[in-house]
């Protein structure tokens, strides 16, 4: 009997010190084996440095300290890619996948305070690989990065890009060996969070953001800005051609239930509404440096031609504000334009095949004492980029728009622009409509050049077409006329809004005024 006992602690003993050999062993062993993994697997475009790798079997997780990872293109020198971790953990690894399927599962992969510089010019076009393609398809239960930072950078060191604060969480990762053929997760299961985001795509402006998230569908950008590389006198010293000098600002951009898909490896962008707040919008154009003879596409064309779907159910605009300012001479100040109390409605930006038309709505105050409204609208398939348009304008003082017609077209107006009514529909080349105005004792003074004194005999000749009131006419005192425009095609929509109002304009004051 004794006997038997001390088999049986002996073997138990054994059994402890094999069990108590594999607990030292065995992650020993794991630890080496992932070593030589990364050392021998890894690609050799792809450098790889760490500190530390521990590895714990019974918890499933594996953890890397100080991870570098830089990575080349296959026939470049540099890297075009520069990555930083303080720590890279993979926790809830699934053996059974990783050994026996064709699929890595993992619970966790969390990024601790990445840094990541890229430099696209150093990244050369990569050669279509039409070898078997033997990689894993992926699961994540759950991707989070914390506190990282991204910069984009050109060869100058100057960078296109920077994201700070940046914070990630995905629920439910799931890769394929078919990654640009549909989405790895679903939109709704992710939550960004960013703070001071630049970017620079022309050497003219950039734009920042103050912070953004992105939550349950919804991204929200707070201070959106467009901000000037050149103040205006120095910008014109820098352009070859006319180049509009924009500075913009928006409070708060709210994108509801957004959407993002990937098909045929076409991406596909969607959202239900856009909601742009108190958005300041600066417009200056220096008419002295010479045009820009470039063909501008209308909307409808622009939309088309983008290189991704769109559809955006509805766009809002609250309590905007707009200036615009022409400088014509040297020796004046520019004239200005201004809107205020902007808002707006736009129905259906798309450019889907199988989609309404778009429909704009805009009311505004015009010069601070005028009520604007003007309603657009076009079939973004029509490839004649058919447009129709109508608006109105109540209550002008005439007088209202001279800083801007004396510096701009040497002219000062007095009267009142009591109601005008415009419609006009045509396409990329030319258009057709009519206007009614009602106004009273309409006047025109032509101003003698380079002076504020009035031309007499140049205004005693306009005074004889220029037609001074309506309130003698038929129809409630409104004067009618004809619009007829031919488009310019090296200008923008905006040109073709002007010349067709323009058009009424002219046909209303000096024509008959009766209606067809």
């Amino acid at each position: 009997m004794e006997i038997k006992n001390n088999k049986k602690s002996i073997a138990l003993l054994f059994l402890g010190i094999f069990l108590l050999s594999g607990f030292f062993i065995v992650p020993w062993y794991a630890k080496r084996y992932l070593k030589n993994f990364l050392e021998q697997k890894i690609p050799s475009t792809v450098t790889l440095n760490y500190t530390d790798l521990n590895v714990n079997l019974f918890k499933r997780s594996i953890v890397l300290d100080s991870v570098s990872v830089n990575i080349r293109s296959k026939k470049a020198t540099e890297f075009h890619s520069v990555l930083y971790f303080e720590a890279l953990h993979l926790r809830g690894i699934d053996y059974y996948d990783l050994l026996f399927t064709d699929r890595l599962s993992l619970g966790e992969l969390s990024f601790v305070n990445p840094d990541l510089a890229y430099y696209p010019d150093l990244r050369l076009p990569v050669e279509k690989d039409h070898s078997n393609n033997d990689s894993k398809a992926i699961h994540i239960g759950e991707i989070i990065m914390s506190n990282g930072s991204l910069k984009v950078l050109n060869n100058k060191e100057d960078a296109t890009v920077a994201i700070g604060s940046l914070n990630l969480n995905i629920i439910n990762f799931n890769g394929t060996e078919h990654p640009f053929k549909e989405l790895p997760f679903n939109l709704k299961d992710v939550k960004i969070s960013a703070q001071k985001v630049y970017f620079k795509n022309t050497d003219f402006e950039k734009f920042a953001i103050d912070s953004l998230t992105l939550n349950k569908n919804k991204i929200v950008f707070r201070n959106f800005k467009i901000i000037p590389e050149y103040d205006k006198v120095e910008l014109s010293k820098h352009l070859e051609t006319e180049r509009d000098y924009v500075k913009l600002s928006i409070p708060k951009i709210t994108i509801d239930a957004i959407g993002l898909q990937l098909q045929e490896n076409k991406i596909g962008c969607s959202a239900e509404l856009v909601e742009i707040i108190k958005p300041n919008l600066e417009i200056y154009r220096d008419k002295l440096v010479p045009d820009d003879q470039s063909v501008k596409s209308l909307y409808s064309k622009s939309l088309r031609n983008l290189a991704f779907d769109l559809e955006i159910s509805q766009t809002k605009i609250k309590d905007g504000y707009i200036s615009y300012t022409e400088r014509v001479d040297t020796d004046s100040n520019a004239g200005k334009l201004y809107f205020e109390k902007v808002s707006a409605t736009l129905d259906n930006i798309s450019n889907r095949k199988e989609t309404k038309k778009t429909e704009i709505k805009i009311n505004s105050t015009f010069m601070g004492a005028a009520s604007l409204e003007l309603n657009w609208s076009f079939d973004v398939n029509n490839e004649t980029d058919a447009v129709f348009v109508s608006g109105a304008v109540m209550n002008l003082p005439a007088t209202v728009l001279d800083p801007f017609l004396k510096r701009n077209m040497n002219v000062l107006t007095e009267g009142t622009l009591k109601q005008m009514y415009f419609t006009f529909e045509g396409d990329r080349i030319a258009s057709k409509g009519g206007m009614k105005m009602k106004y009273g004792d309409f006047k025109v003074k032509i101003l003698r050049k380079n002076s504020s004194k009035v031309n007499q005999i140049l205004t005693a000749v306009g005074s004889l077409f220029i037609k001074k009131g309506s309130d003698g006419n038929k129809d409630h005192g409104f004067r009618y006329g004809d619009i007829e425009a031919e488009r310019d095609a090296t200008k923008s929509f905006f040109n073709y809004l002007w010349i067709n109002v323009q058009s009424g304009l002219v046909s209303v004051l000096t024509g008959d005024g009766e209606k067809d």
